[in-house]
Parts: C-alpha cells; structure tokens; sequence
C-alpha cells in the first residue's frame, strides 16, 4: 500500500519545486538579549488564535535519498478540525488531508480514501513519512511549544526565530529532534487585530526537512 501512495502521491511534489527565499532573515537579525516583554507580548497576541487558513507552497526533502518534492497548498484549521488540500494547477488535487477529534483520512490523486487515528499515524503508515503534525500547527503561527522545547532564539521585536523540539511520535513512539525555523513575519489582520504572523516555515529532522511558504493568511481567529 505505501509503495502504491508514493507512486501516485510524492512524485507530482516535485513540479512545483521550492528553492530557498532571499529574503529570509539571516542569523545578524536575530537579537541574543531580546526583552523578556517583548517575547512575552506577542505570545499574548497569537495566544488566542483558534482557526485560521493559508495558501502557499509546501516541500518535503527526504535528506537520507536526497530527493525533494513539492506541492501548492491550502490548509484551513479551527479548534477541533483542519483539512489540507494539495494540488498543481494542471493536475488538480494530489491528494487531500483531514483530521478531526475522532479520526484522520487521507485521499489520494486516485479518490482512493485512507484511515487512521491520527495524521501522524496516516503519514507513517501510508506514506512513510514521520511528521509530527502537531509541533507543525503550533509553529505555524509563531507560538512557543508547550512542552520539550530548546535552544530557543528571538528576533528583535519578541517574535520567534527557531528553536528545537524532543518529540516522540508514529506508532512507535520513536524519540526525534526538530529544528524549527521562521521567518518573514508580517503584520496580517486577524480578528483581534493586526498580528505578526511568520510566511516562512522550516522543520528539520536528520532524515527530513519541510519548507512552508505562506502566500496568503486568512480567517485567522
């Protein structure tokens, strides 16, 4: 079944290939003394963010094949839902993603469609891929992970630049180290505001790296 997903899923990834940003900050605009305050304010800002949907671009990098591939995304979230849609503008859908609070699916280019408990657990067996879904949804919005984090770096005005994050995820519950990156924030109106929202993502694994790029943040609330 793996074999059968990646023939038809991964391989359109790759027409819409990501290269790295210019403008992605470098390691001189990051502060070393940011204030406390300023971390702490915008935290506060983006704590109550509920739902939101982006377009953009996505790319997964398989570092241990050293094969890349990627996809336009649309991805719409609110507190107990999100759904991903994948897609090329010639081909159409690649493959769509759901998950809610009692079940993930996954439907394939072919309209075949896939189960599992959860979206990690869907991408580690259907796909191969362990991707820890959750630490992704949290750091697309700029907040601080709750739980195992490190090495955390801020840029001048308290938004956040990279940190790492211990996880244990698949069936397996193997132990795993993500290296969180963003950059390009940006003022976006949300329902409570202008609020400075990251348009590039970047999570990388010893054996993965995903690159995010946001085009558009909408019904952020």
């Amino acid at each position: 079944m793996r074999n059968t997903l990646l023939m038809f899923f991964m391989p359109f990834f790759s027409l819409v290939i990501l290269t790295a940003c210019s403008s992605r900050p470098n390691h001189s605009e990051l502060s070393p003394h940011v204030a406390n305050a300023l971390v702490q304010q915008h935290q506060h800002n983006i704590a109550r963010i509920q739902a939101w949907h982006i377009r953009g671009r996505i790319a997964f990098f398989n570092l241990r094949e050293n094969d890349r591939n990627a996809a336009s995304l649309s991805w719409a979230k609110t507190s107990a839902h999100s759904m991903l849609r994948l897609s090329h503008p010639l081909r159409g859908t690649l493959a769509q993603l759901e998950q809610t609070p009692v079940q993930a699916s996954l439907i394939d280019n072919k309209g075949e469609q896939h189960f599992a408990p959860s979206i990690d657990h869907l991408l580690a067996w259907q796909l191969g891929l362990t991707l820890p879904f959750n630490l992704v949804e949290t750091a697309m919005t700029g907040k601080l992970p709750q739980q195992f984090g490190s090495e955390f770096s801020f840029y001048a005005d308290g938004t956040v630049a990279k940190y790492m994050v211990t996880t244990r995820n698949g069936p397996r519950r193997s132990k795993q180290q993500w290296h969180v990156n963003l950059s390009r924030y940006q003022r976006v109106q949300s329902a409570n505001g202008l609020l400075m929202l990251p348009h590039e993502l970047e999570i990388t694994h010893v054996d993965y790296k995903i690159r995010l790029q946001i085009n558009d943040w909408s019904q952020i609330e």
